[in-house]
Parts: C-alpha cells; structure tokens; sequence
C-alpha cells in the first residue's frame, strides 16, 4: 500500500520534506487502521486482519527516520534541533499506538452487538480519520505558514471534543447491554473504544504542541 523509497533519493530530501513524508507515511498507516476497523463493523474479517496486519508489519518509515536522524544536526532549521527531533518522535508515536492498537484488536474475534453500536463507532471513526488527515495538514504548514498551522490545530482540538462525547455514548450504551461484567465481547469493545480515544488524545496533544511552537516561533519573526 505504501512504496519502498531509495536512500539515494531520501538524502536528496530536506528535513522539512522528510518530516512531511514521514507524517504521510504515518498517517497513511493510521487510514489502513481506521479501514481495518471499518472493515470489522462489516464483518470483513479477512480485510479488517489484512489491513491490521499490515499495520502491524510494515516498516517504510524506518528508511525515512533514518535518514532524517543522520541529517538533522548537519542541518540549519527554523527550529531548534531538539524541537524538531520532539515533533518527529510524536508523529512516531502515532505509529507506536497504532500497532499496539492493531494487535490488541487481533487477538479475538467479536460480533458487534447491534446496528445501533456499529452507527456510533463509524461515526467516532469518521471524526478520527478527520483529525488525522487535519494533523498531516498541519504538520505541512509548520514550515511555511504557522499561522494556518495553528487553526488547523484549534480543529482537530474541537474534533477532539466531539470524538469524547460519542465516547461516553458508547461506554454508556455498552454497560447496558445484557452482558456478564467478565463477557469477552464488553471487554472487547470497551478497550476498543478506549484505544480509539487514545489515538485521538495523542493527536489533540500533538495539535497542542504544534501550536505551541507555532507561538514559541512567531515570536522571533
């Protein structure tokens, strides 16, 4: 799904071209999870354990990071050094959540309770997936236009807080459902859900950081 690059031609990149080709990469990834999710709703299994597999085993933002890591001190930035190195290890972490995600999700296979559950998890999914793309947006502005950085980020904030009370919904909605306390299903979903809002708590907080860079450096244009 996401193509092998040469190390001749990632050398050739800037650091800011690597960062924005990593956070691609990464959020590239993040979209085959949210599939892979979207695919379990359906009842793909074959899809949703392909997708989340792939999540799982692919490494083609290893040659980007590498390269980036061999760079970034040879290199003048708007940056400091060791802001740049916290961004590109957030947008890692990214990844981080997303495996751990992916293999928790694999190791049960479960039916959801019911259309009503389904609708509530697509559309905390939609939201998900609109943060992320937001996020690879603002990622790209930082070195242009920081100014555009920072309202994107005040979006994906307040995507953030919607994405919170279609949580409490679903937990809500869940802990009604006629299930044993110990049902594998309730605990399932329930950590689902609460994975699904870590993701988006590590974007909200990433969004924070982004902005709170944006004003560190406004300061000394």
């Amino acid at each position: 799904m996401i193509r092998e690059y040469e190390e001749k031609d990632l050398q050739k990149k800037s650091i800011d071209e690597l960062t924005h080709l990593f956070m691609d990469i990464i959020n590239k990834q993040n979209l085959v999870l949210i599939e892979g999710i979207e695919d379990l709703i359906n009842e793909n299994h074959e899809q949703f354990e392909k997708k989340l597999n792939y999540v799982i085993e692919t490494t083609t933002e290893v040659q980007v990071k590498k390269v980036f890591e061999s760079k970034i001190f040879k290199s003048k930035l708007m940056f400091s050094k060791s802001d740049r190195l916290k961004l590109f290890n957030k947008i890692n972490d990214i990844k981080n959540i997303g495996e751990f995600m992916a293999n928790r999700m694999l190791v049960y296979r479960i039916i959801f309770p019911d259309k009503e559950f389904k609708l509530h998890v697509s559309s905390i999914l939609a939201s998900l997936k609109l943060i992320s793309n937001n996020l690879a947006i603002a990622v790209n502005f930082i070195g242009t236009d920081l100014y555009k950085a920072h309202e994107i980020c005040e979006e994906i904030k307040e995507g953030r807080r919607k994405m919170r009370k279609l949580e409490f919904q679903l937990i809500q909605r869940l802990y009604h459902y006629d299930m044993d306390y110990l049902s594998r299903t309730f605990l399932y979903l329930k950590d689902m859900v609460e994975d699904i809002m870590m993701l988006a708590d590590h974007i909200k907080n990433f969004a924070e950081y982004i902005q709170f860079l944006t004003i560190k450096y406004l300061l000394f244009k």
